[in-house]
């Protein structure tokens, strides 16, 4: 009979001592249990913020700038901020995913709206974007602009014309730098919108109905030589420019 009663009295302190164990693990593994961060990188608005990852120190014009990974940072009050890199600033390693561009005989880098040229002592220095540049992607942020009836892309000063491909492919071409861009006319109407960022069109929509904005989902193809844009719920529309404007035009299903 002692020998239950001692029994029973070991395992109820056995319990005691394992439950509050067994709530701290518990209390750990749920902080392991969140939900997944999604990183995205673009350029942010002018703030400071510390950089944790390994960059690289580059001194330029005086300021000390800070290169990671295929982005620019300058002092900003208590910490850094990304910007455009300065002209002339040079690095020892592209960034990857960084594509390279002929122009005429020349090799150029693109890499997020900055071109880079090679240099004899393996070094990558940041240059104007130059005329004639030919890039299958526009650089995160590329607004519409219509100049003389004609539909461009411009992004810091940097105009591109879209171009389809033999092989039935969008390309983009550069054809103005430094704000300026060769036309008879000055009038320029900037569209506020990101290329990729579209506004669900009314529900309906029959043949030659036109709209301002895309459906949202509306992805660019390339039907018979024609740039086209197809909707999830399966029609096509095209871009009518009327005097300084774009709009879609429902063409087919």
């Amino acid at each position: 009979m002692k020998n239950k009663r001692f029994s029973v009295v070991v395992w109820l302190l056995l319990a005691a001592l394992l439950l509050p164990a067994a709530d701290l693990l518990a209390q750990r593994g749920r902080i392991y249990r969140g939900a997944p961060r999604v990183h995205s990188y673009h350029y942010y608005s002018p703030r400071p913020y510390a950089i944790n990852r390994p960059f690289v120190s580059v001194q330029f014009g005086g300021i000390p700038y800070r290169y990671q990974y295929g982005h620019f940072y300058r002092p900003f009050g208590a910490g850094f901020s990304i910007v455009m890199p300065p002209i002339g600033i040079r690095i020892g390693t592209l960034p990857p995913g960084y594509r390279r561009v002929m122009v005429g005989p020349s090799p150029y880098y693109y890499y997020n709206g900055t071109y880079y040229r090679g240099l004899p002592d393996q070094q990558y220095e940041v240059v104007a974007p130059p005329l004639g540049a030919t890039v299958d992607a526009l650089p995160p942020g590329a607004r519409v602009a219509v100049i003389d009836g004609e539909k461009y892309y411009e992004y810091r000063g940097t105009y591109y014309r879209e171009e389809i491909t033999p092989d039935n492919e969008l390309e983009y071409v550069v054809v103005g730098t430094d704000g300026v861009l060769n036309t008879v006319g000055d009038e320029e109407d900037v569209i506020n919108e990101p290329v990729e960022d579209s506004v669900q069109a009314p529900a309906g929509p029959q043949m030659g109905d036109r709209f301002e904005t895309l459906p949202a989902g509306a992805k660019a193809v390339v039907i018979r030589g024609e740039k086209l844009y197809a909707s999830p719920s399966g029609l096509y529309y095209k871009e009518v420019i009327e005097g300084n404007k774009v709009y879609y035009e429902v063409v087919g299903k």
